[in-house]
This record gives structure tokens, C-alpha cells and sequence, in this order.
């Protein structure tokens, strides 16, 4: 294998000392040819890094805008719905207040009738206030209806019904008995003298008053905006759509947005609904348990950028096209000689490439990997002729695969080629060393030839191969051990033994090491004995 390669570096210095055609027409290019390439391609990344800023920066600009605009109408939308909860809030602490001041529940409904019914016609967004005593019947309401009405399966007077706490308490929407319109309910305890239970007031807001609001906002094709209480109950949603009123939005971007990074914030999130991403902004009210948010879909925001950036990108590309057109013009010769140059290097690095890979083939072993029979010979003598000159030792270890024959009997050839490559990689595994060449050298036998080696380290590289064999616990039926092992027989060439500078003497002694360690039982190691 050595006598190979040599041979094979003077021939590629040989091919070195002429210089290829093509080099020398590169070194002989004119100056003006380096100028006008470089011109040229500073030129166009001038273009592309122009083309390339102005779109992203376009895309900044436009994404700054909506990012505003965004933040100015969940502003919008925070204002609005604040000030009909205070003003809900307020009336209900007056009512209230009043019941407290009367100190007579009973009797409140008389007193009251006349002013609730004035309240809804004075607060458009007002579409009812109500007074239920501790059962949930009718005390009054702005309807002037009857007190035959009972509210005690609402989940607004469950909750007073459970909690003490005096303030306002904003529910889900529902549909009002009165009206039949959907209805945000915000309500508070009424307490007797000793604390305990004696009604509700409530006021509902029509969600219509909000809608009129929500309609007034340019949201492009797929923009939305709702509001919710933050619990994640969806109070109002723009487009409407009834059915999604009262739906749990908990688990929503916008609320887990709300919940990790504070009461206002602006980023592209996925919609829960309708799974579209869009730029939202969201805030949170400061008094009372409600969030709105307004979003613009990506889609929107970017349409008038990506048709801006399409013209931009196509006028580009048209400018780069001139250029490219007259600098080919400039360069056509130049580019000639050039693609004939690329074509005798390219021929060139197919060749070497084929030449090495024949080499390759010549010396490789198919199955395995290893070095095949050719090159283990060449190999050997080449390393004999050099502990003849140098006064080295040389070892041989020869190996075969234990009842091999049987394996293959048992398990099939497809088996056998795998447990010879197996094989194969635990004994290049073993060989530590680039100067020690291993070879299959015939079936299922294997070599390794180790220059500069003793028989000490011969047999120590010897049993570390029979170890990682077995390592590898292979299943053979027809051994004793159960697994695949291997037998081994290491000879060395000392110095000054002239009787062993033949290749085959040595092969001839290492095989016959090898069979007594199969006639002395098989997965063992056979040496020649120490030197006295």
C-alpha cells in the first residue's frame, strides 16, 4: 500500500511542475478586467443592499403605524367602556345608598319605581335598572313592568347571594327577560342592618350601545376588536356573532399576555376564535375587571407594503438586469476564456477524483472496508524490505472467525457478510496506530500487519482485537461460547533473523500460530515464544 501512494505522490509532483493552461491565463488578465469586475459588483450590492433596506424599512414604517393605531383604539375602546361601567357603577352605589338610607327593602320599590324609570331615558347606553329582593322577585325596575319576575337563576344574584363584598360586580352577558337583547349586567349586594342578604341592584348596559362604537373602527377585512372581562368571559366581539358571547378566552394570547407582561401591551398574536395572527393592543381598565383589545391582521397591514416592495423589488431587478446586459457586453471574451478555464479545472477535478477513487477500489476490500488482499501483500513486503534496511521488527497477526461455516449454515449469507463487517470494524477499532494496516485476507480471515512492533505488543493488540470481537456479542448457536469470537496468531520478525525475509515465511508462521490457538480450544491468542 505504501509502494502504491509513493507512487502515486511522484506522479502528482510530476503533474504539479508543469502549470496548467488555465492558470497561466489567469494570471495574465488585464488590471482593467479586476477594476471592472470589482466596479461592477459593488454596483450591485449597492442595488441589493438599497433594495433591501428600503423594503424592510418600509415594512418598519408601516408596522409603527399600525402598532399605532392599534394603541389608539384599544384606547379608544378602554374610554368607552369605562364610562358606561362608571356611570353603572355610580348609579348603583346612589340606588343603594338610597335602600341603605330608607333602611326599609320591602318598601323601596314604591319610593324608587318613579326615578328608575326616568334613568334609562336620560343614559342611552342604560337599558335597565332593577331592584330584586333576597328571593330574586321584583322589588321595581325602569320597565315599570310588574313584580311577578324573579331573577334568583342569574348568576349575578348567586354571586351576591355568596359574597359580601359591597362593590359592583360585572357578569357575563346574557339575555334580558325584559327585552330579549343582549345585556351586560353590572350589579351590587343590598345589605339589611345586621349584614346579611336583602337583594340586588342591577343596571345592564345593551350591548348595542357598544357595538356602535366597535362599527366606527377601521379594522380593514380581517381586524377585530372585543372586550372581556379578565377572567377571559368574551363580553363583545366585533364581527358579531352571538354565539360567541359568554365563550372562554382564558387561554387566549391576549390573556396570557395580560397575565405575564401588565395591563397594557401591544404584540402579533394568534386569535383563539378565528386562529388569525394580527397585530393587537390591549389595556386593562383600572377600576374594574375588564380588558379590550383591537387588533389589525397581519394580512391587512402588510397588503399595501408587499404590493409597494413587489414594484420596488421588480424595478430593482430591471436595473440589475441593464447592468448585467452591459457588463456581459464588456466582458464577453474575457467571460469566454473564463467558463474554457472553469471546464479544464473542473475536467481536471473529475479526474483526480476518478483516479483516486480507482485507487481506492484497487486497494479496499468491498465487504468490509479494510484493505484487501492486493494491498495487505504490497503492504507486507514493502514493510519486510524496511526492517531489512532499518533493523525494525515487523509483526503479522492473522485472525479468523470461529466456525464460521456453521454460522453461515445457521443463519445465512446475509448474516455471515454482517458479522463480517462486524468483525472487521472491532479489529480497525483495535488498531491504534496509522502506520499498522489490517486486511481481510480471504473469507473470513483477517490480518493486521504492525511495523515497529515486538511480540509483546503484538499479542497485546492481538487479544485487544479478540476481546472487542467478543465484546460485540454476536449469537452463534454452533460455539460453545455462545457468541462470535475469534482465533488469533501473532508472529514477529526480529531483527537479524535472516531467515524470515520472505513474506510468506512470516504468513506461514502466523497462520500456523493461528490454528493452534483453534486446535487449543478457539477465542484465544497464539504467540511465538519470548526471546531468550
Amino acid at each position: 500500500m505504501h509502494a502504491v501512494k509513493d507512487a502515486a505522490d511522484k506522479e502528482a509532483a510530476n503533474t504539479d511542475a508543469v502549470p496548467a493552461q488555465p492558470e497561466v491565463l489567469r494570471q495574465h488578465k488585464r488590471p482593467v478586467t479586476a477594476l471592472a469586475s470589482i466596479a461592477f459588483f459593488v454596483m450591485c450590492a449597492m442595488l441589493l443592499s438599497m433594495t433591501v433596506w428600503i423594503v424592510w424599512s418600509s415594512r418598519e414604517v408601516r408596522l409603527r403605524e399600525a402598532k399605532a393605531t392599534t394603541e389608539n383604539m384599544a384606547r379608544t375602546l378602554a374610554a368607552q367602556a369605562y364610562m358606561e361601567l362608571e356611570i353603572a357603577d355610580v348609579m348603583l352605589d346612589d340606588i343603594v345608598e338610597q335602600i341603605r338610607h330608607d333602611g326599609n327593602m320591602d318598601a323601596s320599590g314604591e319610593r324608587l319605581q318613579s326615578r328608575l324609570e326616568q334613568l334609562p331615558r336620560n343614559i342611552a347606553e342604560i337599558t335597565g335598572v332593577f331592584i330584586f329582593d333576597r328571593q330574586g322577585e321584583w322589588l321595581a325596575s325602569s320597565s315599570g313592568a310588574g313584580r311577578d319576575g324573579n331573577n334568583s337563576d342569574r348568576d349575578y344574584f348567586t354571586y351576591h347571594k355568596t359574597h359580601a363584598q359591597p362593590g359592583s360586580h360585572i357578569g357575563a352577558p346574557v339575555l334580558s327577560k325584559s327585552s330579549g337583547q343582549w345585556v351586560l349586567p353590572v350589579s351590587r349586594r343590598v345589605a339589611s342592618a345586621d349584614g346579611s342578604f336583602a337583594g340586588v341592584v342591577l343596571v345592564t348596559l345593551g350591548l348595542a350601545s357598544f357595538e356602535r362604537i366597535y362599527d366606527s373602527l377601521n379594522l380593514g377585512k380581517l381586524g377585530t376588536a372585543f372586550f372581556a372581562l379578565d377572567d377571559g368571559t368574551l363580553i363583545y366581539r366585533r364581527p358579531f356573532q352571538a354565539e360567541l358571547i359568554g365563550m372562554d378566552i382564558s387561554s387566549g394570547a391576549i390573556l396570557r399576555a395580560y397575565r405575564e407582561t401588565g395591563p397594557v401591551g401591544t404584540a402579533m398574536m394568534t386569535a383563539k376564535v378565528d386562529e388569525t395572527e394580527r397585530l393587537y393592543s390591549y389595556r386593562h381598565l383600572q377600576r374594574f375587571p375588564v380588558i379590550v383589545a383591537a387588533g389589525l391582521s397581519k394580512e391587512d397591514i402588510f397588503a399595501e407594503w408587499r404590493w409597494l416592495s413587489t414594484q420596488i423589488v421588480l424595478a430593482s431587478l430591471a436595473a440589475g438586469a441593464a447592468l448585467i446586459y452591459l457588463f456581459r457586453k464588456v466582458m464577453r471574451q474575457i467571460a469566454v476564456r473564463d467558463r474554457i478555464e472553469a471546464s479544464l479545472r473542473q475536467a481536471s477535478t473529475q479526474l483526480q477524483r476518478a483516479n483516486a477513487d480507482l485507487a481506492a477500489r484497487a486497494s479496499q476490500d468491498g465487504l468490509t472496508g479494510l484493505a484487501n488482499r492486493r494491498c495487505f501483500d504490497e503492504t507486507l513486503a514493502h514493510e519486510l524490505n524496511r526492517a531489512q534496511r532499518s533493523g525494525h521488527a515487523v509483526s503479522l497477526i492473522m485472525l479468523d472467525v470461529d466456525f464460521f461455516k456453521k454460522f453461515n449454515d445457521q443463519y445465512g449469507h446475509v448474516a455471515g457478510d454482517a458479522c463480517l463487517q462486524a468483525v472487521a470494524g472491532a479489529v480497525a477499532r483495535s488498531v491504534g496506530r496509522a502506520e499498522d494496516l489490517a486486511a481481510r485476507y480471504g473469507g473470513e480471515e483477517f490480518a493486521v500487519i504492525m511495523p515497529g512492533t515486538g511480540a509483546a505488543g503484538a499479542r497485546d493488540v492481538a487479544e485487544a482485537i479478540r476481546a472487542a470481537v467478543e465484546a460485540l456479542q454476536l449469537p452463534h448457536a454452533a460455539s460453545a461460547n455462545g457468541v462470535v469470537t475469534v482465533s488469533l496468531g501473532a508472529a514477529t520478525l526480529r531483527p537479524g533473523q535472516e531467515r524470515r525475509t520472505d513474506s510468506s515465511e512470516l504468513i506461514r508462521e502466523a497462520d500456523a500460530l493461528l490454528y493452534q490457538s483453534k486446535n487449543s480450544g478457539r477465542n484465544r491468542v497464539s504467540t511465538e515464544a519470548p526471546a531468550a
